[in-house]
């Protein structure tokens, strides 16, 4: 919460997550066609089925009596090649992982093979910050889901940094939490490290720095206020891990955070959809609260089109245009080009000559417009090529008691996208949704929203009110993905912000193909219950776990380092607050192609 006329609050999170390192054939497993090698999107298995030589790889073997071929895919940790009867045929030996049409090979080519938020090779870059916390400690978390010990590099602008001197573990929970050096310079089996990757000197009046005892990778500050070109960091693992950034770094005390889920590079595509936090405030704008798109490239020498929903104004080496007509930037390596303005590109269509990603965000935001106190959020996005046609909507628990009456942000990639909900539309929702319309609708109860089918995907998030509305103060805005069903997993290894006095974990989940709910435990609770339905068919269910309630740790729970899982794919989103503050990400996902539609920059 900022402490002049223009309050603001920033959310902040050390969050992490991923797939257990545990062995199972559950989850949202990768699927192969043995004959084509081409990924797909697959469902969930069971544990049923005995281990192979783990020394054999996937190979089906078929004669002319056997029918058509059974399909292969992936166990969720990578570790298992399953059958088409969600039988293991073969457990990968631990220094490989089940990759490319079912086969056993090094861990990293797996991870890239599967395209999940599973990854060895990652970009990370902090968001357009306010005004008061230029400078202030940006930070990565990753969690080593191997078999393994890890080891890390990072580098930036070209340059590797000392790993040793800014990566650390942190050790304990709640507040007792301290921070220790990598164990013989790796990342040992099932930690979460924090990568220090930047701070610089004190320049605002919310300005935080990394943790006593840290040191950063860069002592300047690589953020931008504004619109221009800026750099990313590039980090990579020797074995994959799952990954999220954080600014600044530092706890509910700091007031000035936000964190997104990061994607691999090997799961960024050529094609997608912008989206940002929340629309501007008149108010906010001297502060730097306006909403920005972020475009970072893999390679050298990468094209991108955008075809802005609104006028790009430019600035700081970025050539202005107008709504409608499409612009070309050119990106080396690790380069991104940020738009910072009053008028969101939400909804713009972004298309490239080589892999890419899209983060979206706000510097600052009132939620409703002119309530207090407003809040940063940033998200790394999905290619149009993942993004789901059904969701299931539903946000934390009420700060006050009951549901909560908050806003829901609803994208269309393709026209005469025709939306239906369960039980029923909250008031404003659309029915039908064009190629880049963006609509924002509150809800107050949880629900599912479908289109018609895989050929109209769209894009859904989720945004939490500020703390003066109608809270006492506690939390404030933030933003996050929605993930779509078809790319929930069945483990999750992440981390909860010790300094924050309210965490709140979402559960979601969908009935297997046995037509049966599975079991999904949490490290400090056991298997989870109080399961309630979304919608009006009976397929999906979620519940909410606290962690930590006003400060105090919920039974065996508190904030840290937790496991969940389950012999099925479920969906997990974290949400922490305190006293005008707030975070939320997703704690992992499965980044598939699970349609085949692509959305042109054309003119407009």
């Amino acid at each position: 919460m900022r402490s002049f006329p223009l309050l603001s609050a920033l959310a902040i999170v050390p969050a992490m997550l991923a797939t257990s390192p545990g062995c199972s054939a559950g989850g949202n497993d990768s699927v192969f066609d043995p004959a084509t090698h081409k990924g797909g999107s697959g469902g969930s298995s069971g544990n049923q089925g005995g281990g192979g030589s783990g020394n054999t790889g996937g190979t089906i073997i078929t004669t002319e009596d056997s029918g058509p071929p059974c399909e292969l895919r992936c166990s969720a940790d990578l570790h298992q090649v399953i059958d088409c009867h969600d039988v293991v045929t073969v457990t990968c030996p631990a220094t490989q992982g089940c990759g490319q049409g079912g086969k056993c090979t090094d861990p990293c080519s797996a991870a890239q093979a599967n395209k999940s938020t599973l990854g060895c090779d990652f970009y990370s870059l902090p968001p357009s910050p306010e005004t008061e916390t230029p400078g202030s400690c940006f930070a990565a978390l990753i969690a080593n889901t191997w078999t393994s010990p890890i080891s890390i590099t990072v580098e930036y602008q070209g340059q590797q940094l000392d790993v040793g001197n800014l990566a650390r573990v942190p050790v304990g929970s709640g507040t007792s939490i301290t921070y220790q050096p990598l164990q013989n310079g790796q990342l040992g089996v099932g930690e979460v490290g924090i990568l220090f990757l930047s701070q610089g000197p004190p320049n605002g009046m919310l300005h935080v720095g990394c943790p006593a005892g840290t040191a950063s990778g860069i002592n300047s500050d690589p953020a931008l206020l504004g619109t221009g070109f800026v750099n990313a960091f590039h980090i990579t693992t020797s074995a994959p891990i799952v990954a999220y950034d954080i600014y600044p770094y530092g706890g509910a005390p700091s007031y000035v955070s936000s964190a997104t889920q990061l994607i691999p590079t090997p799961a960024w595509g050529t094609n997608y959809i912008a989206a940002d936090a929340y629309e501007v405030d008149p108010n906010l704008v001297s502060f730097g609260g306006m909403p920005f798109v972020q475009i970072v490239a893999a390679q050298d020498d990468t094209t991108v089109t955008i075809s802005p929903t609104s006028a790009i104004v430019g600035g700081g080496g970025v050539n202005p245009t107008g709504a409608g007509q499409p612009q070309d930037y050119k990106l080396n390596r690790g380069q991104a080009v940020q738009f910072l303005q009053n008028a969101e590109l939400a909804g713009s269509p972004i298309s490239s000559d080589k892999p890419i990603s899209v983060w979206g965000g706000t510097g600052c935001m009132y939620v409703p417009l002119g309530v207090y106190a407003c809040d940063s959020g940033h998200q790394e996005l999905l290619p149009v090529s993942a993004m789901g046609f059904a969701y299931a909507a539903v946000r934390h628990r009420g700060r006050s008691g009951q549901e909560e009456n908050a806003p829901w942000t609803l994208i269309g990639a393709v026209d005469d996208t025709q939306l239906v909900y369960e039980p029923s539309a909250p008031p404003g929702a659309p029915d039908t949704v064009g190629s880049g319309q963006m609509v924002r609708f509150n809800a107050s109860e949880p629900f599912i929203v479908k289109s018609q089918d895989d050929k109209h995907p769209f894009y859904l998030s989720a945004v939490m009110t500020g703390g003066d509305n109608g809270h006492s103060g506690m939390g404030d805005p933030e933003w996050v993905n929605s993930v779509p069903p078809a790319q929930y997993l069945a483990h999750y290894l992440f981390l909860t912000d010790p300094t924050y006095g309210n965490t709140n974990l979402v559960f979601v989940r969908q009935k297997a193909k046995d037509g049966t709910f599975k079991d999904v435990t949490l490290d400090c609770v056991g298997v989870l219950g109080d399961w309630q339905p979304v919608g009006n068919e009976g397929q999906y269910e979620y519940t909410r776990v606290d962690l930590n309630v006003g400060g105090q740790p919920q039974g065996a729970c508190d904030n840290g380092v937790h496991i969940a899982d389950s012999e099925a794919a479920f969906g997990l989103t974290v949400w922490g607050w305190d006293s005008y503050v707030s975070y939320a990400y997703t704690a992992g996902m499965s980044t598939q192609p699970i349609n085949t539609v692509v959305v042109p920059p054309v003119p407009k």
